[in-house]
C-alpha cells in the first residue's frame, strides 16, 4: 500500500491501535511513514502511547525532527507531547524554546508533569520563568489601573511605556532572583527611557532598593526625569502600583 494511504490509514485509526499498527511494521517502513506524517498525528500518537511505545516511537524521531513538529503545533497540543515525554527527551525540547513560550507551555500542564518538567530544568531556566511570572503578574495588575500599555519600540529588555491620565510614563520591570535591587538596574531604565518624552519613570521590582539604588532615584528628578521605585509582590493590591503612577504624575 503507497506510503500517504497508510498515513491517511493510521490517521482515521484510534490512535492507540495505530501505534501498535505502526510499531508492528519494519523499522524501514516505520521512518518512511513518520517522514510522511505531520506534527498533529505524531503528536497524537505519542500522547496515546503507553511508555514503552511512546519510547519506542521516539526512537525513530531525532530531537531536531521532534522539535521542528512541536513548534508547529497550538500550545494546547505541543504542551500534551511535552508532558508525555520522558525527561531525557523532553529536556532538550525545553532548551529550545523561550522563557516566555517555556511559561506559556508549563502553564497548560497538568500539575504533576509540570512539575516532573520543571525538575529537569537548568537552574538558569528556572530563574528566567520565575521573572516571567512575575513580570505577567505585574502587567496585569497595571492594565487593571486603567494604564494603556505597549513594550518599548526596539527594546529587548523588560520595558513599557504607560499611558495615563493623558501622560506617558517609562515603566521598568526589574526581577531580582536574590539580593537588591542595584544602581545598574536604575541606570539601564533611565538609559532605555532617556530618549523617550516621558513624564516619569516608575521601576517596578520585588526586591529592597539598595542604598546607592534609592540615591540614583532620588536624585533622577534634579534636571532628569522623575523616577520612583516601587517594591511589589503578587500577593500586593493594584492600588499600589496605581497610587505609585499618580505619585510620578504629580
Amino acid at each position: 500500500m503507497p506510503t500517504e494511504h497508510v498515513v491517511t490509514m493510521l490517521n482515521a485509526t484510534p490512535p492507540q491501535r495505530a501505534v501498535g499498527v505502526l510499531l508492528a511494521m519494519p523499522r524501514d517502513r516505520i521512518d518512511a511513514l513518520l517522514a510522511a506524517m505531520d506534527g498533529r498525528l505524531i503528536a497524537k500518537l505519542l500522547v496515546a502511547a503507553d511508555p514503552d511505545r511512546r519510547a519506542a516511537l521516539l526512537s525513530h524521531l531525532d530531537d531536531a525532527r521532534l522539535a521542528a513538529e512541536l513548534a508547529l503545533l497550538p500550545l494546547a497540543e505541543a504542551a500534551a507531547v511535552m508532558a508525555a515525554l520522558p525527561a531525557t527527551r523532553a529536556r532538550p525540547q525545553l532548551d529550545q524554546v523561550t522563557s516566555e513560550n517555556l511559561a506559556m507551555l508549563l502553564d497548560a500542564m497538568p500539575g504533576p508533569q509540570r512539575r516532573r518538567l520543571v525538575d529537569v530544568l537548568d537552574p538558569v531556566r528556572l530563574s528566567d520563568l520565575r521573572r516571567v511570572a512575575y513580570e505577567k503578574r505585574v502587567i496585569e495588575s497595571l492594565r487593571r489601573t486603567a494604564a494603556g500599555l505597549h513594550w518599548v519600540p526596539g527594546d529587548h529588555g523588560s520595558n513599557l511605556l504607560a499611558g495615563v491620565m493623558h501622560r506617558l510614563f517609562g515603566v521598568s520591570l526589574c526581577y531580582v532572583d536574590s539580593g537588591q535591587l542595584q544602581d545598574a538596574a536604575v541606570a539601564a531604565a533611565q538609559h532605555v527611557f532617556a530618549d523617550q518624552q516621558v513624564h516619569g519613570l516608575l521601576i517596578v521590582t520585588n526586591a529592597v532598593a539598595s542604598l546607592r539604588a534609592t540615591r540614583m532615584v532620588a536624585e533622577s528628578g534634579a534636571g532628569g526625569t522623575p523616577a520612583l521605585v516601587v517594591t511589589w509582590d503578587p500577593d500586593d493590591n493594584d492600588g499600589v502600583l496605581g497610587r505609585a503612577l499618580v505619585r510620578l504624575a504629580g
